[in-house]
């Protein structure tokens, strides 16, 4: 592979073929979602309740764009604040949201599974492990 293909080009390139794929079986199962608040609600559907901060720094993303993302999801009604503290509120999955997550997961599960059609399963978990060391290494700087 010639040297326009780092590792940085790579996984830029990898996740947007992946995002555009979860976006086609979205779009084939009839589910409005954007990437953006697919990744907020599957992380409240596995862990209800977090705060704002909590999902900005838990997905690596801006808080701000966190916060608009919840607005957008609180005005379809897929998710509701909690007012927990004077500055804090607790994001909650509502009862639409939990009902919307099965089949937005099996198109999740779709989209990994035809971009991964022809890789291993020891390999793909070796790629999780690989990527997750990546991650906690570019923190630890």
């Amino acid at each position: 592979m010639d040297s326009l293909y780092s590792l940085g080009f790579l996984l830029n390139r990898a996740s947007f073929s992946l995002d555009k794929m979860l976006r086609v079986e979205l779009k084939r199962n009839n589910l409005e979602l954007p990437h953006s608040q697919f990744i907020v609600l599957r992380c409240l559907y596995y862990k209800d309740g977090l705060n704002q901060q909590e999902i900005a720094t838990l997905l690596c993303k801006d808080a701000a764009a966190i916060k608009r993302t919840i607005d957008n999801l609180e005005d379809r009604g897929l998710v509701s604040r909690v007012h927990v503290s004077q500055r804090e509120n607790s994001i909650r999955i509502t009862e639409d949201g939990k009902n919307l997550m099965p089949l937005a997961l099996k198109c999740g599960d779709l989209a990994l599974d035809k971009v991964l059609k022809d890789i291993e399963t020891d390999d793909y978990e070796l790629l999780k492990q690989l990527l997750h060391r990546i991650y906690l290494n570019a923190e630890q700087t």
